[in-house]
């Protein structure tokens, strides 16, 4: 837009209808003056332009911004369970560690069985569609309705936890040498899953002596910290071993490290 006059309202109420009816995942239904009316995974929406307009008059060159912000308004309105396809809800793919019981538990109520695949510890990998209150499990019949496996539904939600972390996640750093912490505690169901980040994790090494361990005693929290110490390495593993067993959303006591690149359990020497 740079250069160019800014659309006047009705220009970009124009604007945004003309690039929702070529959006794949969206049916257009109609418009008066600024309000939409659009369908998204079989869920009719109604939708005010006033505030997306008001966000572009401030910045008419961010148009892109303001279209990219509506469309992801749409699809967090949208039921997971609904998605006709892929592409509706692939933004929204997050992995999420989860205790290997919780297979037990799906089973036991005849749910569809979950996509997962097996991590270290008694943990999974489950899938979830992140929603705005909530998640949304991904089963089996997910991806048969929506024609894809489960090795494609992994690398698009590790790819977009990736993303989350870089835009938003919080890491505290404290102490020096053996006595050095790095906690994960950005609040948003992923901290303890940020473990499968493994070029995350590799650049936390080189601030270590030692060997560097982790923790995920639950699902909001991951701990790095360094074995160089063995009385550090007793007191924070025994607060682990605390925190998993009565904090909710508890995981595991296991601590872990990372060698060649892969996540693996740590070893006690």
């Amino acid at each position: 837009m740079n250069g160019q006059v800014p659309l006047d309202r009705a220009a970009f109420a124009a604007e945004i209808e003309r690039r929702l009816v070529a959006e794949p995942t969206v049916d257009f239904l109609g418009r008066e003056g600024d309000i939409l009316q659009v369908r998204v995974a079989n869920q009719r929406m109604r939708v005010d332009l006033t505030n997306f307009y008001n966000a572009y008059t401030q910045a008419p060159e961010h148009l892109e911004l303001v279209y990219s912000t509506l469309l992801r308004v749409l699809r967090e309105q949208t039921p997971a369970r609904e998605a006709r396809t892929f592409a509706e809800v692939a933004d929204r793919v997050m992995p999420m560690l989860k205790p290997i019981t919780l297979l037990n538990a799906v089973f036991e109520k005849k749910l569809p069985m979950l996509a997962y695949r097996p991590f270290l510890a008694d943990l999974i990998i489950a899938y979830v569609i992140d929603e705005p209150q909530s998640v949304a499990y991904i089963n089996e019949r997910h991806l048969e309705r929506w024609g894809i496996g489960e090795h494609q539904l992994h690398e698009r939600a590790l790819a977009n936890l990736a993303a989350r972390t870089q835009e938003r996640a919080h890491f505290l750093m404290t102490g020096e040498g053996a006595q050095r912490l790095i906690v994960a505690n950005t609040q948003d169901g992923y901290d303890a899953t940020r473990l499968l980040l493994p070029d995350l994790l590799a650049s936390w090494q080189p601030h270590f002596p030692g060997k560097m361990v982790i923790g995920i005693p639950n699902r909001d929290f991951l701990i790095a910290f360094s074995d160089a110490d063995q009385d550090i390495l007793t007191s924070v593993a025994h607060q682990i071993q605390l925190d998993a067993a009565q904090r909710e959303y508890s995981l595991t006591d296991q601590l872990f490290t990372i060698e060649d690149g892969q996540i693996r359990e740590y070893i006690w020497e």
